[in-house]
């Protein structure tokens, strides 16, 4: 069983290739948004000691990232093909953070204000399985359904719920969405609600209203974004004649990211946003880009993901309700080096994470406004 970022990269068909038509619409979300018009600095955040890339995926209000280093040439970093260790890089120290139980890979999602960092790690037995890491624990994991083989672990709540999701002995094909909540100086397991049909739910992003947004595939193969709160579970839907959708980030007001197909899109997915009534947006692309994808949203809803381009198959974007899609290697210095390949994590300072290609090597970045 993949790792969820892996999985929600890999559930983007050839997001790396070349398609179609340009679509590009400006919506007007609930918040007033931040522009960027701006030249970002750019931090190479290097490697761990014997690898060769880097990729960023969640940078905290202070600027720590969590992100994953490895050995991979020629793929994104830390897709699985290549061993590879869960980091935590703290204003220039990059630290590794180990594996469960004598594995070889693992890998973040998220790390919360006070440094704890969850994902997922593979185990000696060949089980993906959740963990919490904290300074003064390390890497422990976290309980799993009875029998599980694949665990993932989410986001931290501002009340320090974690969310995520775990197959069982009893039917391993099935993964649910649960919850773990501390106890004293263990964590209880709770299941959480999911749709009609679902097969995989994969959770969740959450922001301070406990409000959690995700990924769920149906039986019939098509997935969708989901909302769920205390109220009930929500299918986000596609866009007009779309079958798949995904739901990767939401902030404080309930504005949410991801990325959907539609009836003249085909097979391509096209950045999105759903409003806080439910309604979905269509982000578009880059000038000549056929394809694109959004991933996490900050407080001012921006944006931040990928485009094709006439010439790239993928640039990292940003996207702001002023300035429209902006491919972010045109707001940092020229004749830096750097190719910035995807942008996954913005925070609600506007620090950027993600990875990009520099001296011929992919490396994890933080892009710092100015």
């Amino acid at each position: 069983m993949q790792n969820v970022r892996m999985r929600f990269k890999k559930l983007m068909p050839n997001i790396r290739d070349g398609f179609g038509v340009m679509i590009l619409f400006l919506v007007v979300l609930a918040l007033a948004s931040v522009a960027t018009a701006q030249t970002y600095i750019v931090t190479d955040l290097g490697v761990l000691a014997g690898d060769s890339a880097s990729e960023g995926f969640a940078v905290n209000s202070s600027g720590q990232v969590a992100g994953c280093a490895d050995t991979s040439t020629g793929v994104a970093p830390c897709s699985g093909s290549s061993p590879g260790h869960a980091f935590l890089w703290t204003s220039g120290t990059m630290q590794d953070l180990g594996v469960l139980d004598g594995g070889t890979f693992s890998i973040p999602n998220y790390v919360s204000d006070s440094g704890e960092v969850t994902g997922e790690s593979l185990d000696s037995a060949g089980n993906y399985l959740p963990f919490l890491w904290t300074e003064s624990t390390g890497m422990i994991p976290l309980p799993t359904l009875p029998g599980a083989t694949y665990g993932i672990a989410g986001a931290i709540t501002s009340h320090g719920v974690i969310t995520g999701s775990s197959n069982s002995g009893a039917d391993p094909s099935v993964i649910v969405p649960i919850a773990w909540i501390k106890s004293g100086n263990t964590y209880k397991i709770k299941r959480l609600p999911s749709l009609p049909g679902a097969t995989v739910t994969l959770c969740c992003y959450v922001n301070d209203n406990n409000e959690g947004a995700g990924l769920v595939i149906f039986n019939t193969g098509n997935f969708h974004g989901f909302l769920v709160k205390a109220t009930g579970v929500k299918d986000l839907g596609t866009l007009p004649g779309g079958t798949l959708s995904n739901a990767q980030g939401i902030n404080s007001a309930g504005v949410i990211a991801g990325y959907s197909n539609s009836s003249t899109s085909g097979s391509n997915f096209l950045t999105v946003a759903w409003d806080p009534s439910g309604k979905i947006h269509n982000l578009g692309t880059l000038p000549g880009g056929t394809t694109s994808g959004g991933y996490y949203i900050n407080d001012s809803n921006q944006i931040v993901g990928f485009s094709s381009t006439a010439t790239s198959a993928s640039d990292a974007t940003i996207w702001t309700q002023k300035g429209g899609m902006q491919d972010l290697n045109n707001l940092i210095p020229p004749n830096s080096g750097w190719v910035l390949v995807l942008a996954i994590w913005i925070n609600n300072s506007g620090q950027i994470t993600g990875y990009g290609t520099i001296n011929g090597e992919d490396h994890a970045f933080l892009l710092t406004p100015p």
